[in-house]
């Protein structure tokens, strides 16, 4: 029996309502004034990654111990503790992955892409002490923002925690899916004033039974990590609206779309280039912009090829040219507009 109630005490923890004191504030347009250089910083603490994926189980069995309350309890107890081992089985797989450094580099990559703001290197960030010891702090004050901010030539913060990531099966009529909900705070390190805060929660289809997909967790663990990635890419591309920026052209940064094109170019890696060259102060702002500009104006315009019978296509106006070969470049042809590529989910 004490086995029994130690077991129901976890159980309430465990799915009891938690209360806050966070308060979302909206982020205004006119605030962008006050952000040139943003810093985009996750918290140290990473929860473990939670997973459920036995409610179809669970319900059958209620149904097949009916209104019997033991039993209703031995039961309960005893999916509780399969929960914990799915769980340590799916973390042990992914022990290595840190899903709040994803989600700040999907974020560093999208900002560059949709936004004016100039952001900081997240390798300049990851090699500062400095930095990395304030954000070891729960509560940080004026001095810490004041610091970091001199430490990386940042006059804005975008701060990030993850407050729960995992995969859930809904129940018997759906598939299972991924989920990612994350705080986000955008601060100034000059007065440590909060420009934006926000919840961003995000869940994604993974398109397949839970049998099948643990089957094939199991046999490679990949699966798993590319599918917390997609959701990251989601949550990413939410933060940046919510902040009143058009994501029209993430669908740059899609592998199917890379691939199929004729001059193959991982516009990421690009941008990230050009980006450290000026927070290096190789090259100014202003150069940064010109050169961020052109290379997303080029990137949309590269021509789309036939790849294993489909042809997939991007978003052109009619007056647009289709990049050529740097040995073509003088004999430009126009092309007609071609339908535009779905939007991710």
């Amino acid at each position: 029996m004490r086995y029994i109630y130690v077991t129901l005490v976890h159980l309430i923890l465990f799915t009891g309502c938690q209360t806050t004191n966070f308060s979302k504030i909206p982020y205004k347009k006119e605030n962008s004034k006050y952000v040139n250089n943003l810093a985009i910083l996750y918290s140290n603490e990473i929860p473990e990654m939670y997973v459920n994926v036995r409610t179809d189980n669970q319900f059958l069995t209620s149904l097949a111990t009916g209104p019997v309350i033991i039993a209703q309890i031995l039961m309960q107890a005893a999916f509780y503790e399969a929960r914990k081992e799915d769980s340590r089985m799916l973390n042990d797989l992914i022990f290595d992955l840190n899903i709040g450094d994803i989600l700040c580099k999907k974020l560093n990559t999208k900002f560059q892409l949709c936004s004016f703001f100039h952001v900081i290197p997240q390798e300049t960030i990851e090699r500062n002490k400095i930095v990395w010891k304030l954000l070891e702090k729960k509560e940080k004050d004026l001095k810490d923002y004041q610091s970091v901010g001199a430490e990386l030539g940042a006059d804005a913060l975008l701060e990030v925690k993850i407050l729960s990531y995992g995969v859930k099966d809904p129940g018997i009529f759906s598939d299972p899916y991924v989920i990612l909900k994350a705080e986000v705070k955008m601060v100034t390190t000059s007065e440590g004033a909060v420009l934006w805060r926000d919840i961003i929660y995000v869940k994604k289809s993974i398109g397949m039974g839970t049998i099948a997909f643990i089957d094939a967790v199991l046999t490679d663990a990949q699966i798993l990590r590319e599918e917390l990635e997609k959701v990251a890419d989601v949550a990413s591309e939410e933060c940046i609206e919510r902040l009143g920026f058009d994501t029209s052209y993430t669908y740059l940064l899609n592998k199917d779309f890379i691939e199929n094109t004729e001059h193959k170019m991982d516009i990421a890696g690009k941008l990230h280039e050009i980006n450290s060259l000026r927070y290096e102060n190789l090259i100014t702002n202003i150069d940064y912009d010109e050169k961020r500009l052109d290379l997303i104006e080029r990137t949309k315009k590269r021509k789309i090829v036939q790849h294993k019978g489909v042809l997939i296509s991007a978003e052109n106006h009619e007056d647009e040219q289709f990049i050529k070969r740097e040995e073509e470049e003088e004999e430009e042809e126009k092309e007609p507009k071609l339908p535009s590529l779905p939007r991710r989910d």
